[in-house]
This record gives structure tokens, C-alpha cells and sequence, in this order.
């Protein structure tokens, strides 16, 4: 047979899957449109119809991809939650002082590299946790009962280590937010953290 000149178009699954995972393909657009909606709007303001749209993609691809919304947002957010278990598993061993500065690190660079999906998580309502019960009820045990080691320690300011956990969870992304932008930030994020869960070290 002649050659065409062309390549035969690999449209096994596997393949399908990996071209919607490239940076700019159908997925990476869908994902990154629909964060940007999901924020400006909330998940129940935004349609499938509407983040097609805005990826400039079909609405056949959208659904040779994802179930529905739902998973959209999973697709967002899990990713997240499991960079933080990964991180909390990784500090397990390290004293208590030095594992909360590795997780106030973990923080800095979720802002670097997941920004958008990490403002997305401190903003759902509890009715979409169950997307991703799993991974966030796993990040929040290791957080916890880092916390309560620090309590055993006798470090935190409120010495209650469930208290600091919730701190954290509930503050870290505000505080990243009031210094967005600034140079500082990293050294600014770090000493306002410390700050809020830290006895003042002996003099």
C-alpha cells in the first residue's frame, strides 16, 4: 500500500486518556475553565453546557472524559488533598516544631503550584465532600494527630491540638491570600502561622 503521509490515529483508551492529560489538551482546558467558573460562580452556578464553552471543547469530548460536574470537581480538588496526606505521611517522623514547618511548606507550595484548586477546597460546602471524603477525612486525621503531638509537647498557644488542626485548615489559605503578591510571602505566611500556634520560644 502507498504511504499517505499521514499516521494512524491511536484511538485505544489508554491513549484517549493520555491526550486529555497533555498541559493544554481537552482535560487540561475543561479543568482549568472550570475551576476558574467554579470560583467566580460556585459549582451549583455553573453548567456542563457553560464550562464547554469556556474550554472551547465538545460537548462529546466533555463526557468522553467526565461522568458529569461532579467528577469535574473531584477532578480538581482530590489532587490537592492528596498532595497534602502525602506530605503529612513524609512528616510522620519528624518533631513536632519542625513537622508543622513542613506543613506551613506544604501550604507555600500548594499556593505555587495549585493555587486556583486549593482557593476551589477551602471554598466548597460540605454537601461536595463527599467527592472526596476519603483523602480530605485522610489529611485531616494526620493533621490532627500532628497537632496533638505538638499539645504533648506543650507548644501550642491554645495547647489544644484539635483546635491548632482546625486553625490551620480553616486560616492557612486566607492568610496566603492577604499576602498574595507580595515578595515576602513565604517569610510573612511562616511567621503569622507560627505566630497563631506557637508559644513564644524561651528567652
Amino acid at each position: 500500500m502507498p504511504d499517505s503521509g499521514t499516521q494512524p490515529v491511536n484511538r485505544s483508551p489508554a491513549a484517549i486518556h493520555m491526550a486529555g492529560l497533555r498541559p493544554g489538551g481537552t482535560r487540561d482546558r475543561i479543568i482549568r475553565q472550570a475551576t476558574q467558573l467554579f470560583i467566580a460562580r460556585g459549582f451549583a452556578g455553573v453548567s456542563v453546557a457553560e464550562i464547554v464553552v469556556a474550554a472551547g471543547a465538545a460537548r462529546s469530548s466533555f463526557y468522553r472524559l467526565f461522568a458529569n460536574r461532579d467528577e469535574v470537581l473531584a477532578s480538581i480538588i482530590r489532587p490537592v488533598f492528596e498532595s497534602g496526606v502525602a506530605a503529612m505521611r513524609a512528616l510522620a517522623g519528624q518533631p513536632p516544631v519542625r513537622a508543622i514547618d513542613g506543613v506551613l511548606d506544604m501550604y507555600l507550595v500548594l499556593w505555587r503550584d495549585r493555587r486556583d484548586a486549593l482557593r476551589l477546597a477551602t471554598r466548597m460546602g460540605h454537601s461536595h465532600f463527599r467527592l472526596f471524603e476519603d483523602v480530605h477525612g485522610a489529611y485531616r486525621a494526620l493533621l490532627t494527630d500532628l497537632m496533638r503531638r505538638a499539645q504533648a509537647e506543650g507548644i501550642l498557644l491554645n495547647d489544644s491540638g484539635d483546635h491548632a488542626a482546625r486553625i490551620i485548615a480553616r486560616t492557612a489559605v486566607d492568610v496566603l491570600e492577604v499576602y498574595d503578591g507580595d515578595p515576602r510571602l513565604a517569610i510573612l505566611f511562616r511567621r503569622t502561622m507560627r505566630g497563631t500556634l506557637l508559644k513564644p520560644a524561651p528567652n
